[in-house]
């Protein structure tokens, strides 16, 4: 069976584990800005920021009145940008977040804050639209396959159905299958979100 198709088919599990004890069921897309950074100032200096997006299913449950855990399934399109070139990345992702009501606005809306770790799998990438191999030999592949990261964010909630925030997210790992150097994703996303059955 093909390593992605094996990868989708743990992480629709593990999802699906998550769900037997969902509160709150809902969806989730976001837009911004997406780069690739590094520690080495050459590596920095030689990426820029290029479109950013992420769509996918959420699932959250509640620990207190205040405090959720939450997470889901979804599929995100990253990279940065050169001069002259694009790199694009496309990964399923699923997220495991902790997220805190901060105060109440109005009736039914509240200003929240959360944060927690990303799980990515690099379902594809190229390069100008021409395909960059991924995986783990530093020789023939471009980007490996796994990526694993930090988000934060903040938000508000409003109707207890609409959500709109910020979030931010710094890869921890390095996604350069060559260990020369250092290529980390990071993104900042304006995210709108709707959640069904509250």
């Amino acid at each position: 069976m093909n390593k992605s198709v094996k990868v989708l088919m743990i992480l629709l599990m593990v999802s699906s584990g998550f769900s037997a004890n969902a509160q709150i069921f809902g969806v989730k897309a976001g837009i911004g800005l997406a780069n690739i950074t590094s520690p080495d100032e050459g590596g920095n200096n030689l990426f820029g920021r290029t479109l950013g997006v992420k769509i996918g299913g959420t699932i959250e449950f509640d620990i207190t009145d205040d405090l959720y855990i939450g997470s889901g399934l979804g599929f995100a399109k990253k990279g940065a940008s050169t001069v002259g070139d694009t790199f694009n990345t496309f990964y399923i992702e699923m997220p495991l977040s902790a997220r805190y009501d901060i105060v109440a606005i109005g009736g039914s809306g509240y200003l929240y804050g959360l944060s927690g770790f990303n799980l990515g799998y690099m379902l594809s990438a190229n390069r100008n639209d021409t395909k960059i191999n991924i995986g783990s030999d530093p020789v023939n592949d471009y980007f490996k396959t796994f990526d694993f990261g930090l988000n934060f964010g903040v938000g508000v909630i409003l109707d207890e159905r609409f959500e709109i925030g910020l979030v931010t997210e710094f890869g921890l790992v390095n996604i350069y299958a060559n260990d020369l150097s250092t290529l980390r994703n990071t993104t900042l996303l304006v995210s709108f979100g709707y959640k069904f059955g509250m």
